[in-house]
Order: C-alpha cells, then sequence, then structure tokens
C-alpha cells in the first residue's frame, strides 16, 4: 500500500500506533483486501506498517490512532494529532476502552514495573494507562480486537461522503440470531458475554461453539449487573467474573 501522489485530490490519512500489539493496523494494512479501492482513495500521509517514511506532522483530514496511552511522550504525540485532523477516531479496544495494557490499572504503577522489570536497564517512564479520549475529543470508535469490515470501511467512507457515520451499536446476540447460532449461555451454561458485547465479529467465536469473550467491548446500556448473576448461578467466582469484565474494557469499568 504505497502512499500516493496523484494530481486528483484525496483526502490525507495518517494511521498511528501508542501501546498494543499493532493488530489494527495490520487487519487494515494486510487482511482487509475488500477495502482495498476504498484506501486508494485516500492519500495515506503517515502508516509506518505501508511505509517506512510519512510526515508525522501533516495535517489530515483523518486520523486512525490505536493503542493505549502509558507513557507521557504518547500524550503529547496524541493532543498534535489531534490539533493537525479534522476527523480523529479511536481504533481497537485499546484506544477505546484499555484493551490488554489496562490489565495492569488494577495494581499501583510502581509495584508493577517492579514486577515486570525486575533487572532496570534503562529508565522507565511509564504512566497509568489511558483511553484517547482522556485526553483529546474522539470523533467516533471503530471497535474490535482487531475491527471488523464494518466499522473500519465506515470509519473512510464517512469521510469520503463527509457524512457521519452509522458504526454498528447492538449485541453480539443479534448476530447470532441472525446467522441462526445456538444461545451458548442459556441453552449450553457457558459463560458468554454476547450479551452486554458490541457487535461487529459477526459472532465469530459462538458460531465456532466457543463462549464470546467481548474483545468488541462492552456496548452502550450493557446489562453488566444481570450477567454477572447470570455467571454466578453457573458457578463462576467473583475473580473470574471480574476478569471477563475487565479483559479488555479494564479502563471503563474501573473508573
Amino acid at each position: 500500500m504505497p502512499f500516493s501522489s496523484g494530481e486528483k485530490w484525496r483526502p490525507r490519512a495518517g494511521f498511528f500506533k501508542f501501546s498494543c500489539c499493532t493488530g489494527c493496523g495490520f487487519e487494515l494494512a494486510y487482511f482487509q483486501r475488500s477495502l482495498e479501492d476504498t484506501l486508494k482513495s485516500f492519500d495515506f500521509a503517515f502508516f509506518r506498517l505501508a511505509s517506512s517514511s510519512g510526515d508525522f506532522d501533516s495535517l489530515l483530514d483523518l486520523a486512525l490512532v490505536e493503542g493505549t496511552v502509558t507513557e507521557p511522550f504518547q500524550a503529547v504525540e496524541l493532543k498534535k494529532i489531534r490539533k493537525n485532523s479534522a476527523v480523529l477516531y479511536a481504533v481497537g479496544s485499546c484506544a477505546i476502552a484499555g484493551g490488554i495494557p489496562a490489565i495492569k490499572a488494577g495494581g499501583l504503577e510502581l509495584e508493577i514495573e517492579k514486577r515486570a522489570y525486575q533487572k532496570k536497564l534503562y529508565r522507565l517512564t511509564s504512566i497509568r494507562p489511558s483511553v484517547l479520549g482522556d485526553y483529546v475529543k474522539v470523533d467516533g470508535c471503530v471497535r474490535g480486537c482487531p475491527p471488523g469490515r464494518h466499522d473500519l470501511e465506515e470509519a473512510l467512507v464517512s469521510v469520503l461522503l463527509d457524512r457521519k457515520p452509522e458504526f454498528i451499536e447492538y449485541s453480539v446476540c443479534v448476530e447470532c440470531k441472525m446467522k441462526g447460532n445456538i444461545c451458548l449461555l442459556v441453552d449450553e451454561g457457558l459463560p458468554c458475554m454476547g450479551p452486554v458485547t458490541n457487535a461487529g465479529c459477526g459472532a465469530l467465536c459462538p458460531s465456532c461453539h466457543r463462549a464470546c469473550y467481548s474483545c468488541f467491548g462492552l456496548m452502550g446500556q450493557a446489562n453488566i449487573p444481570a450477567l454477572k448473576d447470570k455467571f454466578r448461578q453457573l458457578g463462576l467466582s467473583g475473580e473470574e467474573i471480574e476478569r471477563r469484565f475487565t479483559l479488555f474494557d479494564g479502563l471503563k469499568l474501573k473508573k
């Protein structure tokens, strides 16, 4: 996906990352072949997975940002990206709700550093993890770990058409019903997070007879207490229930 510089005007875009596995960037750059034509409609000024060059300080029509803020310099960079961008979307669970980096938010930062880095070979500058919205205005959230095709396409097309994006805002249970899946929670007693998890994955795990583990994050107006009660009835311990609800949404639930 080389950066383009044709004469025809195209919206300028940038893809940026902070603390994460880079899976969202890989998903967009290498695994969403169906979006190639859409991506060609943009002039990517910065996207390290696509090119080692690029202008970090470029003025952008669209900024896509993945990852959790866990270091001071990242907060500074994020504010610069926001200042230079007309539209900024948080991409992936880490940017939206903390994701895996938020696991450390449950303890004291210095204690966690000592456990993780028993031999300090360099000066650490780690800070408590924060989602993008804690530092800047976010115009929309492209959910998932990694994101699904629909919301990625909406993020891009909404800028091309200058309209508000229509991101998916219903639960995984809806996708299960659309696929004709049996309910793993009710019919088989599996601790499925589908009733409270935002859709967009196509009910991938339940379709493979695996309980949803909420990698797309908690949906709005989710009835969390009800599902926790159901999990207790299934025999899950309080600790195990808490893990399931904070695996990808640690920062959202710890506020």
